[in-house]
């Protein structure tokens, strides 16, 4: 198959920013960066022009192009992937890359492959950080829009009894199921293809998606959550926070935190 890459010229501290922009808006599938700009990669198809056109007209600048093979934008990335720690004991450890734990540590070890969720991403970190602060230990958890599974693994280091993750992509979800397997979590972690929470409700649920599919699932979200559970979700920037909020209390929800890193929030809320 044939990929296009996509590059946004940066400079200072854009990276991240633009790189939003490539997957929420472009939908590109993978990223990578450096010092001076942004690469986003899309398969060939008839959504290319559409979605080239959408991400210069979000970008607000040039967003230029080069035909690639997949095995050339399936590696390009990967040297920007490093163990990175986050949190406390949290370290999520790129599949190819040695490491050594220190005592404590919690070790993700992810090949993302085309899926979201490497923890390179502000919204994954912030999901990560309130798991480490909530998961006390015998929770069930479940993680609506999972991309790479990173999100349930972690829960389940932390403590949480299971964890059941959904996404609408059938490719995350098969990504997903090979990062259980390689953290060894079979039988407590489990991955579905779903638009929405599995069946049952749950001490935590998790959806680290955008604003609009959070409000359009508020529903079902809360009713998943446990009386006196936890919904985190993030995936917002930080001009949506106030819609979300109050979406979420209209629904019941007491607000508990919203924690946020450069333009993007995480908001974990209590089910009465």
């Amino acid at each position: 198959m044939r990929w296009v890459e996509m590059e946004i010229a940066v400079v200072g501290d854009e990276q991240e920013p633009y790189a939003a922009l490539l997957t929420e808006v472009a939908g590109c599938q993978g990223w990578s960066a450096d010092a001076s700009a942004v690469r986003g990669y899309l398969p060939v198809d008839e959504r290319l022009e559409g979605s080239l056109l959408a991400l210069r007209q979000a970008a607000g600048r040039e967003v230029t192009i080069r035909f690639v093979q997949e095995e050339d934008w399936a590696n390009a990335w990967k040297q920007y992937f490093k163990p990175q720690r986050i949190g406390e004991r949290i370290v999520i450890k790129p599949s190819w890359e040695e490491f050594s734990p220190l005592p404590g540590d919690l070790v993700v070890e992810m090949d993302p492959g085309m899926a979201f969720g490497t923890g390179l991403h502000a919204t994954t970190r912030l999901c990560l950080r309130a798991l480490e602060t909530h998961v006390q230990g015998g929770e069930t958890l479940t993680d609506v829009g999972t991309g790479s599974g990173i999100l349930a693994i972690a829960a389940v280091l932390l403590g949480a009894h299971s964890a059941s993750c959904t996404d609408i992509d059938p490719l995350a979800v098969r990504i997903a199921r090979e990062n259980i397997e390689r953290n060894a979590m079979v039988g407590k972690v489990f991955a579905l293809e779903a638009t929405l929470p599995p069946p049952g409700q749950f001490d935590i649920v998790v959806a680290n998606i955008l604003p609009d599919v959070i409000l359009g699932m508020a529903e079902e979200l809360v009713a998943a959550t446990k009386p006196g559970g936890l919904l985190i979700v993030s995936g917002i920037i930080e001009a949506r926070t106030e819609d979300v909020k109050a979406g979420l209390v209209a629904r019941g929800l007491t607000i508990l935190a919203v924690e946020t890193e450069g333009e993007w929030v995480a908001i974990s809320a209590r089910s009465e």
